[in-house]
């Protein structure tokens, strides 16, 4: 989201935020609240990390993921459809398709364009604590690359390779808090899709490293993190790029999706960057619906849980 519209995001979190607040004095509901899981809470532009922990075994979801700030920054929508499944209680694996469609709130008709525009395939393996130091290890890899004709406005028609591990450690003396680190390298290359880079994106190959922590206070995490990647070590260019992202990921209990199925969850975040391009304040609110994709199918029919 560019700085133009950060208002409107901002303004948005800030109300949500308030209401979160007021609800914070209510008495406590007898049931656990759902929290979000790892692979929850990394959703592209809200929180980036990749953390430690894995699917559980044989768990099938059917992600659904829109780009809300489509409708006023882009001509398209992008919704990225995805699925993930737990191969063992310690190995996942994640395809992920990006659909587009023009959304009829500019110069084109509702769906007078529409498409595929990137596939998505990610795997990650828990390694549990190989150093007995308390930490949560897990190594995992992404990759992406444009696929189709895609309108330029939602690519950035660079083909994506990331190897990563990633740690994790929970205090034990407040376990609401959780601290985690990571490396991470990317492979990137050209591809022949024409794309529009965002402000500060690093397009050739670069290693880096991010950290933050994590608050978990009912269906609502608190998120931090900073990260820092460079071109330097790889291709001896002289760009860098600095993130800070304060945010947090909201589970929307059940009686705010008006009866649909699925876990929603809502994402908010702030980004300060400074890179080649100079610095950039914006902010990003995101929707998330994760599905059962086995109990969709009808192979699975015990009460839902709260995943």
């Amino acid at each position: 989201m560019n700085r133009r519209h950060f208002p409107l995001a901002a303004c948005c979190g800030a109300l949500l935020l308030a209401a979160l607040a007021a609800r914070a004095d209510e008495p406590a509901a007898p049931a656990k609240p759902a929290q979000a899981t790892d692979d929850d809470l990394r959703i592209p532009g809200v929180f980036d990390s990749a953390l430690p922990r894995t699917e559980k075994k044989n768990s099938l979801r059917l992600i659904v993921h829109p780009h809300l700030g489509d409708f006023w920054e882009h001509t398209h929508l992008r919704t990225a459809l995805g699925l993930r499944y737990g191969l063992t209680r310690r190995w996942e694996v994640t395809t992920e398709a990006d659909a587009y469609f023009s959304h009829g709130l500019r110069r084109q008709a509702f769906f007078e364009e529409k498409g595929f525009s990137a596939l998505h395939l990610g795997t990650k393996y828990q390694l549990g604590d190989p150093a007995h130091l308390g930490w949560e290890t897990s190594v995992g890899l992404d990759w992406s690359r444009p696929i189709g004709t895609p309108p330029p406005e939602v690519t950035d028609g660079l083909k994506h390779l990331a190897p990563y591990v990633t740690f994790s450690r929970q205090l034990v003396d407040h376990p609401a808090w959780r601290v985690f680190f990571g490396f991470n390298y990317e492979d990137i290359t050209t591809t022949p899709t024409p794309g529009i880079l965002g402000k500060n994106q690093l397009n050739d190959d670069n290693v880096g490293v991010s950290g933050g922590f994590l608050f978990v206070r009912g269906p609502l995490t608190y998120t931090f993190e900073a990260a820092y990647d460079t071109e330097r070590p790889i291709r001896g260019l002289a760009r860098d790029l600095v993130v800070l992202r304060p945010g947090f990921v909201w589970v929307v209990p059940p009686r705010y999706t008006f009866g649909a199925r699925g876990q929603w969850l809502l994402g908010f975040s702030l980004k300060l960057s400074h890179g080649h391009d100079g610095n950039d304040l914006g902010a990003s609110a995101k929707l998330r619906v994760n599905f059962d994709f086995k109990r969709l199918l009808g192979l699975k029919k015990e009460p839902a849980s709260g995943r």
